[in-house]
């Protein structure tokens, strides 16, 4: 199905790339995913992308997007002005979707040779790649699709459909307005520093599968991501936002996701059987099979529970987290009076339910001498784990020859009603 846009509608596409209205017009509820399997493999192919550009768009906008393909070949392949070229089409794919143009077959297979011309290192594609944009780029489905990052895209944050009542959304901190897309995307990503941001329903009701294009691409400072559940009420007190290959995310309220007005679940299931059954209890606790309990105590409060995140890594979602566990991973070594401990000291902090790395734990470290006394330990006592959940401690040292042991305790960032375990360390000399 093609869906025909004027010409007005044309010339500001190519202005700005996804638009600004992202937000304000749903679209219509579709069934479960059902999705059309990705091609075989995907090279360059440019007479192929004219093609599907003729099928997928109309009139106008049909030689418009060609004329930049033209463009994009006379560039070559996998330069810069191709990559920016590539997105320039998606963003007109991505204005195509939200104004319900379900050829989602081609959409997806000119998404996918775009990337064959843009980009020929494979940690910059998708995982599998070709990649199944369907869902993604069908209106009827609860995906997402847009472009951001450029001068003229949008600087809206990414909700999936419906973008009336989202179940998810990913952004820049709404509480730092100086840090948009662009602002996200610099010094660490080369140019043309311009993104595809996508996604579907995760393995549960409560889980969004986000993904990006380049998969390499860095956020400084994190970006946000957000679900919609409301992370103030005692039921979700200790519960944190899990990443998929990461671990448990740096708590924060997203502002910009409205618990009034978003979805509870994402509806979709991308997948289902007994192994992700499974997989999916262990991550992210039973809890995910019924819907969260949205009401707050204070009605002002509308924020979804949401985690910052230096690079997307596939699925999101709630994880309870009502302990956590510290652990000696590098152990103090015995040492001379004044200098520093080496190798430094590490401590882990991970979910004591399910061993999902947990970040944001500020963890401070005190010693004991073998009877028990508090003993001066120097250097920096207090450090915050990183993504993998570690915090580490270099430059520590003690005054006094002895026997001593270190013990560890700390708190979680914004969640105060998450029990932090001690630790203690095993015991370690200090020589004169």
């Amino acid at each position: 199905m093609r869906v025909r846009l004027t010409a007005p509608a044309i010339a500001f596409v190519s202005l700005v790339a996804a638009g600004c209205g992202e937000r304000s017009a749903p679209l219509p509820q579709g069934p479960n995913m059902q999705v059309a399997a990705p091609t075989s493999a995907t090279s360059c192919d440019f007479k192929s992308l004219s093609q599907f550009a003729t099928h997928y768009f109309s009139g106008t906008e049909a030689k418009l997007v060609k004329s930049i393909l033209s463009a994009m070949q006379s560039a070559h392949a996998f330069t810069t002005t191709a990559q920016d070229s590539g997105f320039s089409v998606m963003a007109h794919i991505a204005a195509n979707v939200t104004a319900g143009n379900t050829d989602a077959a081609d959409a997806s297979s000119l998404t996918n040779g775009l990337l064959a011309c843009m980009y020929n290192n494979a940690a910059d594609l998708p995982a599998i790649f070709p990649e199944n944009f369907s869902v993604a780029t069908d209106p009827a489905q609860h995906g997402a699709y847009a472009v951001r990052g450029g001068a003229a895209d949008a600087n809206a944050v990414v909700f999936n459909r419906p973008l009336a009542s989202p179940f998810s959304g990913i952004g820049p901190d709404s509480v730092n307005p100086a840090a948009p897309w662009a602002g996200m995307l610099t010094d660490s990503n080369p140019a043309p520093r311009r993104i595809l941001v996508y996604g579907m329903p995760g393995s549960f009701p409560q889980t969004f599968d986000w993904r990006v294009v380049p998969r390499s691409t860095v956020f400084a400072p994190p970006a946000v991501v957000s679900v919609c559940v409301n992370p103030d009420i005692t039921a979700n007190a200790t519960s944190l936002l899990h990443e998929q290959n990461v671990g448990l995310l740096p708590f924060v309220h997203a502002q910009w996701l409205d618990l009034l007005t978003c979805s509870p679940t994402a509806v979709g299931l991308s997948a289902t059987g007994p192994l992700q059954f499974a997989l999916g209890a262990a991550h992210w606790g039973m809890s995910l099979f019924a819907p969260a309990p949205l009401s707050a105590t204070n009605a002002t409060i509308v924020d979804g529970l949401g985690g910052t995140t230096g690079g997307i890594h596939s699925e999101f979602g709630v994880e309870p987290a009502a302990t956590v566990t510290l652990t000696f991973v590098v152990q103090p070594s015995d040492v001379r009076v004044n200098d520093s401990i080496t190798p430094s000291v590490v401590v882990q902090a991970t979910n004591a339910t399910t061993g999902s790395t947990v970040a944001n734990v500020a963890i401070t470290l005190s010693a004991f001498n073998n009877n028990g006394t508090p003993a001066q330990l120097n250097g920096t006592l207090t450090r915050v784990t990183d993504y993998a959940g570690r915090a580490t401690f270099d430059d520590l040292s003690e005054t006094k020859t002895g026997g001593y042991l270190l013990v560890a305790s700390g708190s979680v960032g914004g969640r105060p009603a998450i029990v932090v375990s001690q630790a203690v360390s095993a015991r370690f000399n200090v020589r004169p």
